[in-house]
C-alpha cells in the first residue's frame, strides 16, 4: 500500500526537490564575488607599490651604510685627501652582495629598453638609477626614474667641531631632483 503523503510533507518534499540557484541568486553571487575581486587587487596594487618603495629604501639604507665605510676606512687609513675620489663612483661596488635587480654598468643606456623594477649605473653622469614600475607613485611623485649621485660636499658651518676645521668635505649619496618619498 502507497503512504499518503499529506499536505504539509508534500511541501518539504517540494522544497527538498529543488536544485541549484536561481537565477536571482546566481547573479547576485557572481556580483558579490566582482566586487570582492575588484577590492582584492586594488589592494594588491597598493601593496606591490610599497613593497617597491620599501625595497628601494632599503637599498639605498645599504647603499648609504657603504658609502660610510668607505669614509671611515679612508679617515681610519688617514687617507682624507682621497675623500673627492669617492665622488661619481659606483656605491653598488662597496656592498658586499649586489642587488639581485642590479643590471650593471652602462656608459650611453637605452632606458626604454631596460627592464622595470632594476637598478643600473650610468657611467657617463655618474649616476645610479632606478627605473620604477611604470605608473608607480612615490609620495605623489611621477617619474619613470629614481637619480643618485655619490657627491662631495662641504660640511656645514653648524655642524663643523671646534676641534675640527671648518672646511672638512662631507661624501653623500644624494637623490637628484624631487625627493619621490625616499629620503
Amino acid at each position: 500500500m502507497k503512504p499518503r503523503i499529506s499536505p504539509k510533507n508534500n511541501m518539504l518534499a517540494g522544497k527538498t526537490g529543488q536544485r541549484g540557484f536561481t537565477l536571482f541568486e546566481l547573479a547576485v553571487t557572481v556580483s558579490v564575488i566582482a566586487v570582492l575581486a575588484v577590492v582584492l587587487l586594488s589592494r594588491l596594487t597598493v601593496l606591490r607599490e610599497e613593497a617597491e618603495r620599501v625595497a628601494v629604501q632599503q637599498t639605498l639604507l645599504a647603499l648609504r651604510a657603504g658609502l660610510r665605510m668607505q669614509v671611515l676606512e679612508l679617515y681610519a687609513s688617514d687617507r682624507q685627501n682621497q675623500l673627492p675620489a669617492l665622488a661619481g663612483k659606483n656605491p653598488i661596488d662597496w656592498l658586499a652582495e649586489r642587488p639581485v635587480n642590479y643590471l650593471g654598468a652602462y656608459t650611453a643606456p637605452a632606458i626604454e629598453k631596460l627592464p622595470q623594477s632594476h637598478w643600473f649605473f650610468d657611467q657617463s653622469n655618474a649616476e645610479l638609477i632606478y627605473i620604477l614600475n611604470r605608473g608607480n607613485i612615490f609620495g605623489g611623485y611621477r617619474s619613470e626614474l629614481l637619480q643618485f649621485k655619490v657627491s662631495l660636499q662641504q660640511a656645514p658651518l653648524a655642524s663643523a667641531k671646534p676641534s675640527s676645521p671648518v672646511d672638512v668635505p662631507q661624501v653623500v649619496l644624494m637623490q637628484l631632483g624631487e625627493a619621490g618619498g625616499l629620503k
